[in-house]
């Protein structure tokens, strides 16, 4: 090699003529490339014969000026030959049937696995959990009545609930609150209804008719209104979000609150008034309502407090005041607090057993309302600290959750719905567990999931269904919050 020129010459290890010509004997080839080795040709000049020849790929090119040292075998100089890519007709989707038939069917297989793709299955564990135990807490609590009754009425409600709580979640929240005027209207002519034709738990009608009836099948329409108040609520809310602050945007909203309270206070179900108005100012908070409103409201409510226990029921007044001090009349209103407190305590560290709690089981029983409002008791005495612990672990993790998914909660009205789901929960657990220790007035607030009862388990049901229903809705959404 000398002056940048390459001469085409047969290689000395023997090699054919036929290997050492690029077509032809007939061609003669002449190179003329710049100094520097390794570097490809850029002044070719060729003397090509007139006749026909065949065309080189680049990577054969390659391989010819390797062989015959035209160029260095350096990594950067080498063409590897790619694989062929050979095209063939695609698959038919093996998921699309034919026919009509196949086609809607194979639309409702992917909405159910898009549906089952959407579950929170961490709420409804805790539910599925709950439930569980309410269920063997009533029959515990129960089986000393000689009846099946309340274990079959717990199953069933349990059953149709956990049903109506997956037809939610499957159900875009979104058309609830588009038409929550009509919902609105509907809450307020079953609590009309209630107040007219309602009786007590009993049948009677002294203390309070909050109940109605037909034949003997019953129901508490304030159990399923909280829920329909809930969603009304976060719709108003937010419908008036941006000037939430105004005077006549909060007149407007006291009006609705008050309207829907106001009815329940007539059925004389002062326990259910109370979990409305928690309700109400949880979701005031989450909806950023001033501060100052809730603490010009404190003061109101401390100069009202005494003008409105003046004008509660004698046995309103009873209930208050024993709540607070069960000895003031441990007959009779302050009896029922002093058992539960008793069972309570005698459950110790561990329990007495599953049935065979003392007080839970005696003939007749000493512990009164131990299926309903004072099921915790039931739970605490037979399974001591350590399963009252575990229920109020799992209660307690019950609303973190529901709070959590208020918090990530793509819409505002998906978040007030959650809030004040969690809000109902959270005053429900306190109230009731603070009876059972004497600490709070027993007003006739059950424990979710746990108590008994028809129409207070269909309501928790309803109400974590909403909750489901945003969430569901919340994973469709690509947005960041407050930007939709």
């Amino acid at each position: 090699m000398k002056n940048g020129s390459y001469k085409l010459k047969m290689k000395e290890n023997g090699k054919s003529d036929a290997k050492a010509q690029l077509s032809s004997s007939a061609i003669a080839k002449k190179y003329t490339v710049k100094t520097g080795l390794g570097k490809r040709p850029n002044d070719l000049k060729k003397t090509v014969a007139k006749q026909a020849r065949r065309l080189y790929s680049p990577v054969e090119a390659d391989r010819i000026k390797r062989d015959y040292g035209m160029v260095t075998a350096e990594p950067r100089n080498m063409r590897k030959a790619r694989r062929s890519m050979i095209l063939k007709p695609a698959p038919k989707d093996p998921t699309i049937p034919k026919g009509k038939f196949g086609e809607n069917v194979n639309k409702i297989v992917l909405e159910v696995k898009e549906f089952i793709s959407h579950i929170d299955y961490s709420l409804l564990v805790i539910v599925a959990v709950l439930s569980c135990i309410g269920i063997l807490a009533v029959h515990s609590a129960t089986i000393t009545k000689g009846s099946a009754r309340f274990d079959f009425m717990q199953i069933a409600m349990t059953v149709i609930g956990f049903c109506l709580m997956l037809g939610l979640t499957y159900i875009d929240y979104d058309v609830f609150t588009k038409h929550y005027k009509i919902i609105l209207i509907l809450n307020v002519i079953m609590l009309v209804f209630t107040v007219v034709f309602g009786t007590g738990a009993d049948g009677g009608g002294d203390t309070n008719h909050n109940w109605v009836r037909i034949g003997s099948f019953g129901i508490q329409p304030a159990e399923i209104g909280k829920v329909l108040y809930i969603i009304t609520f976060a719709a108003h809310l937010d419908a008036v979000k941006h000037r939430i602050n105004h005077i006549k945007t909060l007149f407007g909203l006291l009006l609705h609150a008050g309207l829907i309270i106001g009815l329940v206070l007539l059925e004389k179900d002062l326990g259910q008034a109370t979990v409305y108005i928690a309700i109400t100012v949880v979701m005031l908070f989450a909806a950023k309502l001033s501060a100052w409103y809730f603490a010009g409201a404190g003061i109101i409510g401390l100069a009202a407090a005494p003008i409105i226990f003046s004008n509660l029921q004698g046995y309103q007044k009873e209930r208050i005041l024993v709540g607070f001090n069960p000895e003031l009349d441990p007959v009779d209103k302050g009896y029922q607090a002093i058992q539960s407190k008793t069972a309570i305590g005698s459950g110790g560290i561990t329990g007495a057993g599953y049935r065979k709690g003392y007080l839970t089981q005696s003939v007749p029983s000493l512990l009164p309302a131990k299926q309903t409002d004072m099921i915790f008791a039931v739970i605490a005495e037979e399974f001591g600290f350590i399963g009252a612990a575990v229920v109020i672990l799992l209660l307690a993790a019950l609303v973190i959750k529901i709070f959590m998914n208020s918090i990530t909660a793509d819409r505002m009205s998906g978040a007030l719905i959650c809030a004040g789901v969690a809000g109902m929960l959270t005053y429900q657990i306190i109230e009731n567990i603070g009876m059972c220790l004497g600490m709070l007035p027993v007003i006739g607030i059950t424990l979710p999931f746990l108590s008994y009862g028809g129409s207070s388990i269909l309501g928790n049901y309803l109400a974590i269904g909403m909750v489901l229903s945003v969430y569901a809705k919340n994973d469709r959404f690509y947005f960041s919050k407050g930007k939709i």
